[in-house]
C-alpha cells in the first residue's frame, strides 16, 4: 500500500481553498486503485489532538470495519461511529488538486492561513504548522525513550517476531 509520507507546508488561499500536495493526491490514487487522478480525500477532526485528520476511500474502510467489529447496541460503538463519522467530510478536488476545508475543522485545528500536511503512513494529518512544531519535538522525545519497541524484521528471534516460540 501507498503511504502518505513528509511534512508539507502550504498557505489558504483569499477563497478559502486549501492545495492537497501532490504526493498525498498520488498516495490517494494509489490507495483507492483508481489508476487516475484521485478524486477527493475524506476528513474528520482528530479525537486525540488539535488536528485535522485525513486519506483515502482505504482509511475510511479500514475505519468502518474496526466499528463493525463492535457490538452494534453499545454505547462504545455509537460513540465511536459518532466522533469517526457524523463530523466527516469528504471533499472532492478541484482541478487544480485543491478543496475547501470547513470552517469547523479549522477552528478545531486553530488553523488561520497557514497549515501542515503531515504523512502518517495510512492517513494524514494537517496541523497549524506552530502547534505541529510542538508536536514534532514531543513525538521525537517520546520516540526516543521507546526506541526499544522497534525491532528490526531482518533479526526477528526464531519462532516469530513477538519473541515466543511456536
Amino acid at each position: 500500500m501507498t503511504m502518505f509520507m513528509s511534512t508539507i507546508t502550504g498557505k489558504i488561499d483569499a477563497k478559502g481553498r486549501v492545495s492537497v500536495p501532490s504526493v498525498f493526491r498520488s498516495a490517494i490514487s494509489a490507495q483507492n486503485g483508481q489508476g487516475g487522478s484521485p478524486q477527493g480525500i475524506f476528513v474528520y477532526p482528530s479525537f486525540t489532538e488539535s488536528a485535522i485528520e485525513g486519506g483515502g476511500h482505504a482509511l475510511m474502510n479500514d475505519i468502518g470495519k474496526m466499528v463493525e467489529r463492535l457490538d452494534l447496541y453499545t454505547e462504545e460503538r455509537d460513540a465511536l461511529a459518532a466522533s469517526l463519522f457524523a463530523d466527516s467530510y469528504h471533499l472532492n478536488f478541484d482541478a487544480d488538486g485543491r478543496v475547501s476545508l470547513p470552517a469547523a475543522l479549522l477552528e478545531h485545528a486553530r488553523i488561520e492561513k497557514e497549515l501542515s500536511f503531515v504523512g502518517l503512513g495510512g492517513k494524514f494529518q494537517i496541523w497549524n504548522p506552530q502547534s505541529f512544531a510542538d508536536f514534532r519535538a514531543k513525538s521525537r522525545a517520546m520516540a526516543l525513550e521507546q526506541r526499544g519497541l522497534l525491532r528490526s524484521l531482518s533479526h526477528a528471534p526464531p519462532g516469530g517476531t513477538d519473541g515466543s516460540q511456536q
